[in-house]
């Protein structure tokens, strides 16, 4: 970066003590005017002329015409804030502008610059005071500090000034340039050398310097006259900062007087890019052999080391090409032969795979066998359960059923058959045959209307006991799904009703929540086994924890969260499910209960996905029940045109 020259330094020196001149002259004498009290007695004079006007408006009454007048002032002189007229005892006659906000009452009666006061007389009667407030003095003008005439003044002296000083000063240092004192030969002799030649004297200031070296550093010879050589930005030839008490070899010249040769430095030129630079020193003596000054002339090597640095990368890269092309041929040797080795390897690996395909063929095979078979297993178990307990509902029906009181009274009416009016009217015995037959017929009809209710049910279990194995079949081929249509909400009752026995055995409660949905096309069997094995689990959870009030929640309506869907809810108060395990319900194998198989939510999750649904379950944890949601997709049913 170029310094200021010492002519603009001296020129703006020199301005810089005739405006501090022309300030202390201001302050001393006063040359200006003092505006301030000009703008004072400027209000003082138009507060008096208003006084005049308003007091000759208030003696004929014209009130009105005063605060519209002042209103007009107010809004149309933006030095005045507010303005007012009172009558001698204080009471306002007239106001415009916020008065009460702007008006301070001067101390000692006595006008301010800001705030001015005038009393109006009438005759020799105080009558009344005009009252008006005006800006601050600084806000007043609204000028900028360059519009005044004083400013503008002292402007126009510095840049005069500055031209005059500059021009004297460039036409006076002309006559002192060392360079006009070389004959023009020399110097154009020195400004054709290749190499960068400065004169620098016993103090390291720049005397002299060549057309070269002023291209080297970017610098003019005006600018660089005067300067240190070094204060110039010098730098290592690698590119760091030289140590602050680094000693360059001009100011040693005087323990040399031989000079130095070979001394490389480096220099940042504008655009941050590096020169190196190799610099030799020759002492200047006089005729007495004392140093007058040192001659420094600089070679720029730049392009020297560059092509050298760029040969030497040449050779390296030559040297890491051969290394790598040796190295290359003899991973390709190594390669070859291990291509070789697994090339057989493979041959051999092949052959064991294509055995081991054809056992995992079986294997699957009997696997797909044991899957099918533990999953009808599985859930014709989970039915089974209900229709034993509906056999034994009916046995326990047959056996109360009085069959042997009918054959005793039927034997005593055939006894007594010849008096038998007599015998059923007169006797204590008689008399109570009909009414207990009366009681057996009722009985009877009861106990057949809930054998057959469990007879009914136990012929939809044992149908669904079919389906299931149809099922599992159908499962196996393509395009097993089986829709019709069904009603939710039974298919919801019908997967309760095969457990409501052995819930209300163990006095679990049942809660049902379900919205009025129309009827949809479905897989009723595939539905009701997911369903079914819901419930079966929630018993088997709730069990887990005997001595507890329980309860079961089976909800069904529509899927807020998911358009088009319907959602089975069953939530149980059970043992629960800890977080490690939740992310393993759905796996095949997977149960947490002692006699479980695991098969149970593994078939039921595949039944839903098959259907298009989802299943999935959360608990907050161990103790705190768990909640099973199946979602599916609802299909209306299509009316025919």
């Amino acid at each position: 970066m170029n310094r200021i020259s010492p002519t603009v330094l001296i020129s703006l020196c020199l301005v810089c003590v005739t405006i501090g001149a022309m300030l202390a002259g201001q302050a001393i004498v006063g040359l200006t005017p003092d505006k301030g009290k000009e703008v004072f007695e400027a209000r003082k004079t138009l507060s008096e002329n208003l006084a005049v006007q308003y007091s000759l408006l208030a003696a004929s009454g014209q009130t009105t015409t005063i605060e519209t007048a002042m209103r007009a002032l107010v809004e149309r002189n933006a030095e005045i804030l507010s303005a007012a007229l009172q009558t001698a005892d204080g009471q306002p006659l007239a106001a415009a502008g916020d008065h009460l906000r702007y008006w301070v009452q001067p101390s000692g009666q006595r006008s301010t610059p800001t705030h001015i006061q005038v009393p109006i007389y009438k005759g020799a009667m105080h009558w009344g005071t005009l009252q008006l407030s005006f800006r601050a003095l600084g806000d007043v003008s609204g000028k900028k500090f360059y519009e005044d005439l004083w400013v503008r003044y002292v402007l126009l002296v510095a840049v005069l000034g500055f031209i005059g000083y500059f021009t004297f000063m460039k036409r006076t240092l002309r006559h002192l340039d060392p360079s006009e004192m070389i004959p023009p030969r020399v110097k154009s002799t020195l400004d054709s050398l290749t190499d960068g030649v400065v004169m620098v004297d016993l103090s390291g200031s720049i005397v002299l310097a060549n057309d070269t070296f002023c291209r080297l550093t970017e610098r003019s010879l005006s600018s660089l006259l005067g300067v240190s050589l070094s204060h110039l930005p010098w730098v290592h030839d690698q590119g760091m900062p030289l140590a602050a008490d680094y000693q360059f070899p001009w100011q040693a010249a005087a323990d040399h007087p031989r000079g130095r040769q070979g001394i490389r430095f480096g220099y940042r030129t504008k655009e941050q890019a590096l020169q190196t630079l190799s610099v030799t020193t020759t002492p200047i003596q006089d005729q007495d052999g004392r140093s007058r000054g040192v001659l420094v002339s600089f070679h720029d090597v730049t392009a020297v080391d560059r092509a050298n640095s760029q040969l030497r990368e040449a050779i390296t890269q030559l040297e890491q090409s051969r290394t790598q092309v040796l190295s290359q041929n003899e991973q390709l040797e190594h390669t070859n032969e291990v291509l070789q080795i697994e090339i057989e390897e493979r041959k051999r690996i092949q052959l064991e795979r294509e055995q081991l395909n054809k056992q995992l063929l079986e294997s699957s095979r009997l696997v797909g066998m044991a899957d099918v078979a533990s999953t009808v297993l599985h859930n014709v178990g989970n039915v089974l359960n209900s229709v034993n307990v509906s056999v034994d509902v009916v046995t326990n029906l047959l056996k109360q059923t009085p069959m042997n009181d009918v054959a005793l009274i039927a034997s005593m009416l055939q006894e007594h058959k010849h008096h038998l009016g007599a015998y059923l009217s007169e006797t204590q015995e008689g008399k109570q045959i009909p009414s207990y037959l009366s009681m057996l017929a009722e009985a009877v009809t009861q106990n057949q209307t809930l054998v057959q209710k469990e007879l009914d049910g136990l012929g939809r279990n044992i149908e669904h006991i079919r389906q299931v194995v149809d099922r599992q079949v159908d499962l196996a081929r393509p395009g097993g799904t089986i829709l019709e249509p069904v009603n939710f909400q039974d298919l919801m009752e019908q997967a309760l009703a095969i457990h409501v026995s052995a819930f209300e055995s163990r006095g679990y409660e049942i809660e049902r929540r379900a919205d009025a949905i129309p009827e949809g096309m479905c897989d009723r069997h595939q539905v009701l086994q997911i369903l079914v094995n819901l419930i079966s689990n929630a018993k088997n959870a709730m069990d887990m924890m005997p001595g507890t009030r329980h309860r079961l929640t089976v909800q069904f309506g529509r899927a807020e969260d998911r358009t088009g869907f319907v959602r089975f809810q069953v939530s149980d108060t059970g043992v629960g499910i800890a977080p490690e395990h939740l992310g393993r319900l759905f796996t095949q194998g997977f149960t947490t209960r002692p006699e479980g198989h695991g098969i149970g939510l593994h078939s039921a999750a595949l039944a839903a996905k098959n259907l298009g649904g989802t299943l999935h379950g959360r608990s907050e944890g161990q103790g705190q029940g768990a909640i099973f949601v199946l979602d599916l997709p609802f299909i209306p049913i299509e009316v025919p045109a």
